[in-house]
């Protein structure tokens, strides 16, 4: 191996724990406030120095110039402590996500926030605390589209409407071509307050013919 490998692999290395420690800084940082949120918070032309300073930051790191990722590495973690300080002293307050969270039946944990800001804040601070469960974070614009894309919607609303206070237990998506037992009925997969959660719909016999 050549020197000029060595020293170029060493700069390499250099320049690349340089944007480490500023992406470690933009990570918290987003964790506190939320993705994309604090630049935000502040007046036009702080923000606008901040933006100028993050393009001299990637140009520099574009070039690989090691000198210059090192100049404008340090003045991007002053802009973000900047960005900080003055959104706090604005009276801003730091994004704080409120969760809900279910088993589903599958076993998976569902998180529901009430924000996409709030998704992504919760999705970092499950990386960064190492949180390893089976988790799918869910926001309510999102669950309000599934919602209104499900074709057994109306079911729902229908049943509701008869039984006041009915809650989906189970969904059982039956394949076409399915044997049905007529005389029996079907069960209707929601709970109320009133008897059995799982009540039958049987058919009279006039009617199964």
């Amino acid at each position: 191996m050549s020197w000029a490998t060595t020293d170029r692999s060493g700069i390499t290395m250099a320049i690349q724990g340089l944007v480490q420690s500023v992406d470690l800084l933009t990570d918290s940082l987003e964790r506190k406030w939320g993705v994309g949120r604090l630049r935000l918070l502040v007046d036009d032309a702080l923000r606008e120095r901040f933006d100028r300073q993050w393009r001299k930051w990637q140009a520099a790191y574009a070039a690989q110039d090691l000198d210059a990722v090192r100049a404008h590495s340090e003045a991007m973690r002053r802009a973000w402590d900047a960005l900080d300080q003055a959104a706090t002293a604005a009276g801003h307050t730091p994004t704080a996500p409120e969760v809900w969270e279910t088993r589903m039946p599958d076993g998976t944990v569902l998180a529901i926030v009430r924000s996409p800001a709030e998704q992504h804040v919760l999705a970092r601070a499950a990386r960064h605390e190492g949180d390893s469960r089976a988790r799918e974070v869910w926001s309510l614009d999102e669950i309000g589209r599934v919602i209104c894309a499900w074709e057994g919607r109306n079911w729902v609303d229908a049943i509701r409407a008869e039984f006041p206070g009915a809650t989906v237990e189970a969904l059982r998506l039956t394949p076409r071509g399915a044997e049905f037992d007529w005389l029996r009925g079907d069960e209707i997969p929601f709970g109320h307050n009133h008897g059995d959660t799982h009540a039958h719909t049987p058919l009279s016999r006039s009617a199964a013919r």
